[in-house]
């Protein structure tokens, strides 16, 4: 068989082009120190590689997602510390100002405090992270979302929902991602407990203006039962079950069947008997007191959400007490169904509400609770994806990186064998056609 000398330069220049790519390519491992640089380098793998290049970008972004939110309940739990710092502060407020020697002067430099105080808590309200606002629920809103009213303010304004935001992630678990103005500041609360504004309102308005109120210490109804401007005395004296009590003290009336009160202050010093009879229901027995006012100073008004009675005055303090109705031998229970207290003072009034604020901080410190337990939750899931980011990245550089001890010996192999193939066609391009005859 005849073999020309063309064919066999031709398999050596293709063998030096192979031995060239060869080289190149090892080359390109070392100097990037992948063995995979593109879908050609090994088909094989390659699928398996991108699937897991997009678990890491997933969950890269699952991290970043998990760190914003975070910080957004960190903001907020940093909002809820100063909020708690504030009530504190408003309790020793409070105190100071229950105090016997404290002068009006006095009461009306701790009122400036408490004023100031408001504002910060409104402004805590408002508490944004990006162009969110913390306590406004899902409500979207470019405004802050309370707003004062007056100044100083008499109470505040709203635009928010009490719906929290919520966020659930891949391993099907939701987490309540922010707390609502209710549940931090007790915002319009179902028990119709006095939120953090309306608060430290009445502190300083208390500690301004010498006003006192007589409250009943907590509702008055039973659990489940309610009182309405249209209940009687009558019903008011049931003991249950059938008919319910609707009194968790029930009313007890006088040996002639009904019940007086007596309501005496400055203007009023030998103060001023109100009788109640059967037939009267609470708008009667309210108005009943508030036709005294002129006389005794003193206006009455019932909560039915909070379900208490309240009394007030600006003039000074007074005393409720029961006596009989005329002709009885005895007297009814109307201060002690109703929860008051016989003797109203600014002490007293600012002594009760040191409980409304101790409530209100309660109310903080739960918000500031479950925060610190989404924290948490959010913490466990950022680890769960940092070892799921660690795991892949390990599968990724096993699918991808270039064993670097095999691919030298490949290259130093790969060039020795480029050596000696340019050193033999070297020899094969000097010879001539004598050479191989001869």
């Amino acid at each position: 068989m005849r073999i020309a000398t063309s064919s066999i330069f031709d398999q050596q220049t293709a063998a030096i082009d192979n031995l060239t790519v060869q080289q190149a390519l090892f080359a390109q491992e070392l100097s990037s120190g992948k063995a995979l640089n593109q879908p050609s380098d090994n088909p094989t793998v390659i699928a398996q590689d991108l699937s897991v290049r997009a678990e890491i970008t997933v969950d890269n972004q699952v991290s970043q997602n998990l760190t914003n939110l975070q910080n957004q309940l960190t903001s907020a739990d940093s909002a809820l510390n100063s909020l708690t710092n504030i009530l504190q502060s408003a309790q020793n407020i409070a105190i100071q100002g229950a105090s016997d020697v404290v002068t009006p002067a006095q009461r009306q430099a701790l009122a400036a405090q408490v004023n100031q105080l408001l504002g910060e808590a409104i402004g805590l309200a408002n508490t944004q992270y990006g162009n969110a606002f913390l306590f406004a629920g899902t409500k979207v809103s470019t405004m802050p979302p309370v707003q004062a009213q007056g100044n100083p303010p008499t109470g505040v304004t709203t635009s928010v929902n009490e719906q929290p935001q919520t966020q659930t992630f891949s391993n099907g678990q939701t987490l309540q991602t922010s707390v609502t103005l209710q549940q931090a500041f007790n915002y319009q609360s179902a028990d119709g407990s006095p939120d953090v504004f309306q608060t430290l309102i009445t502190l300083r308005d208390t500690l301004q203006n010498d006003s006192i109120v007589d409250e009943s210490a907590a509702q008055v109804n039973v659990p489940g039962q309610a009182i309405s401007a249209g209940t009687t005395v009558t019903q008011l004296e049931q003991t249950g079950p059938t008919p319910p009590a609707l009194m968790n003290v029930p009313l007890k009336a006088d040996s002639s069947g009904n019940v007086s009160i007596s309501i005496a202050s400055s203007s009023a010093p030998s103060g001023v008997t109100i009788t109640f009879v059967p037939g009267d229901t609470i708008a009667t027995i309210v108005g009943k007191i508030n036709a005294q006012t002129a006389v005794t100073g003193v206006t009455a008004s019932f909560d039915a959400k909070r379900q208490h009675l309240i009394l007030s005055s600006s003039n000074g303090a007074f005393l409720v007490q029961d006596v009989p109705s005329a002709g009885a031998g005895n007297t009814g229970n109307f201060v002690e169904a109703f929860g008051l207290q016989s003797q109203a003072s600014v002490v007293n009034t600012l002594s009760r509400q040191i409980g409304d604020i101790q409530h209100v901080l309660q109310v903080a410190l739960g918000a500031r609770s479950m925060i610190g337990s989404a924290i948490q939750q959010l913490g466990a899931l950022g680890q769960a994806t940092s070892s799921a980011v660690l795991n892949d990245t390990k599968v990724q550089s096993n699918l991808e990186d270039a064993d670097i001890p095999k691919v030298i010996s490949q290259f130093s192999q790969t060039q020795t064998a480029l050596q000696a193939a340019y050193a033999t066609t070297t020899r094969l391009e000097s010879k001539t056609l004598f050479d191989y005859l001869t």
